[in-house]
């Protein structure tokens, strides 16, 4: 499906030693715990932040007239839903999502 497209992992978000600013959040806000989701959910984060950016809105998106949907808790978690962390980590994922949107905790 992807055949000829760009595709960043994991691996590929740091620049060096100098961590993605999801990834430098989620170390700051302890979004994780064992780690088995931490991949997949910086991943996701970094995904839903660009597409929040760009004005796509979510279920839950209140004013479909903004260009930038607004980043509450709510709409976090919405757009992180298919995400599951066995360790319930879910209130540090927000609170590092947020950090890294730049969103006052």
């Amino acid at each position: 499906m992807h055949d000829g497209q760009s595709i960043t992992t994991i691996e590929g978000l740091a620049a060096g030693e100098n961590l993605h600013p999801v990834q430098t959040a989620f170390v700051e806000r302890d979004g994780f715990q064992c780690g088995y989701c931490t991949s997949g959910q910086i991943c996701s984060a970094i995904g839903m932040l660009a597409e929040s950016r760009q004005g796509m809105p979510s279920y839950v998106t209140e004013d479909l007239m903004r260009a930038e949907a607004e980043l509450t808790d709510v709409e976090i978690r919405e757009r992180m839903s298919g995400n599951v962390c066995r360790c319930a980590a879910y209130p540090n994922i927000v609170a590092a999502i947020k950090q890294a949107a730049g969103i006052p905790t």
